[in-house]
């Protein structure tokens, strides 16, 4: 699984056993469809078959219009879609039928940030927080990260990246951005070691930490190191820009390295004629 750094939020989806609300021996035939077309549903829009997972999120709908999990759903299949504002409309349903729904919550603080509605997405994801049996909450202390950056507040986007580590430490997007950041204030060292933790996990198939491993080697002048990264780059992921940009550094590192030698050669030479002129009597 490839996942981007740049702006990466989370969309939470109702999981498709575990949510149930009601007792299997309980439900009514109808009810066992609506939650049949929900299963059908939920599993194309994991598969990214956005178009069939709404034509069963909305028969589920249609059934069962009070369920919070199939409106959570069936919202994100219109925001896949490119519908926002449909998607907003299921999402505020679903919220109002429960207020603290975190999945629901978390949904559509994305979709206030991808509008650029920063303070809004902020205080959706704040509310978020406040639901203390909520499992992703990693995942929403990266979101609240990424708006404090944009917000030009560092240091409360660290604390949120360290908070989503401490409670995953296999999240890897919240460890590049801390490399990023470490990176920024010329702690290499510290960066260095984000940008590893960065590699591992789900995000091993990823370029840019290990492209970004090889810039904070430059910093370092751990050169053979940040010959070692690029490489692997150029070797792993061919086809992607990182790659062109490691073959680029790779041949600025070794231009400069023959014309550091070239220089050393051709000073040396220099040196010694003038000791030896020093040394040498004067008539």
């Amino acid at each position: 699984m490839k996942l981007k750094f740049n702006s990466l939020l989370f969309i939470t989806l109702f999981a498709l056993t575990s949510c149930a609300t009601r007792d299997k021996l309980t439900k009514t035939p109808e009810q066992k469809k609506a939650e049949l077309f929900y299963s059908h549903g939920t599993s194309k829009l994991l598969q990214k078959d956005y178009r069939e997972a709404l034509k069963y999120l909305k028969q589920a709908y249609e059934i069962d219009p009070k369920d919070t999990k199939i409106l959570n759903n069936l919202g994100m299949s219109y925001y896949f879609l490119g519908q926002t504002k449909t998607a907003f409309k299921y999402l505020e349903e679903s919220l109002d039928i429960d207020s603290k729904n975190s999945d629901a919550l978390n949904n559509i603080g994305s979709l206030y940030f991808k509008n650029k509605e920063y303070d809004k997405s902020l205080k959706s994801y704040q509310e978020v927080l406040s639901n203390l049996t909520y499992r992703h909450q990693y995942r929403t202390h990266y979101n609240i990260g990424l708006i404090y950056l944009i917000k030009g507040e560092k240091d409360k986007a660290k604390e949120n990246f360290l908070m989503a580590n401490t409670q995953n430490q296999d999240y890897c997007p919240a460890s590049y951005e801390l490399g990023k950041l470490y990176l920024g204030e010329y702690r290499y060292n510290s960066a260095l070691k984000w940008f590893k933790e960065a590699s591992k996990g789900v995000c091993y198939e990823n370029p840019e930490p290990i492209y970004m491993q090889a810039i904070t080697h430059l910093q370092l002048e751990n050169y053979a190191q940040a010959k070692e990264k690029f490489q692997e780059v150029i070797e792993r992921f061919s086809s992607t820009r990182y790659s062109t940009l490691a073959h680029l550094k790779l041949k600025k590192i070794n231009s400069e390295q023959i014309l550091e030698k070239q220089a050393k050669e051709t000073v040396l030479p220099n040196n010694l004629k003038s000791t030896n002129q020093f040394d040498s009597p004067s008539f």
